[in-house]
């Protein structure tokens, strides 16, 4: 939702720097998101639509939402 873009634009920045290729050459993690394992996530990982959708689903399932998401990658620099 456009409501939560603030939220996503801060864990994206911080995580790729909105470049949908993006790898992290010390874990793995890959796209927009940074998911780990690179791949884990459904569709193209470099798909920048896919990753935001399927970086929709993970924040909600394991957060419960974006400024969740967001807290924890504040206090932890990682989510």
């Amino acid at each position: 939702p456009e409501s939560q873009w603030g939220y996503v634009d801060s864990i994206v920045s911080r995580e790729s720097s909105w470049n949908p290729n993006a790898v992290n050459p010390s874990s793995g993690a890959c796209g927009l998101g940074q998911q780990l394992p690179c791949g884990k996530w459904a569709g193209a990982w470099n798909d920048p639509v896919a990753a935001l959708q399927a970086q929709y689903g993970y924040v909600n399932e394991r957060y419960g939402g974006y400024a969740n998401a967001t807290a924890f990658w504040n206090a932890n620099h990682w989510y």
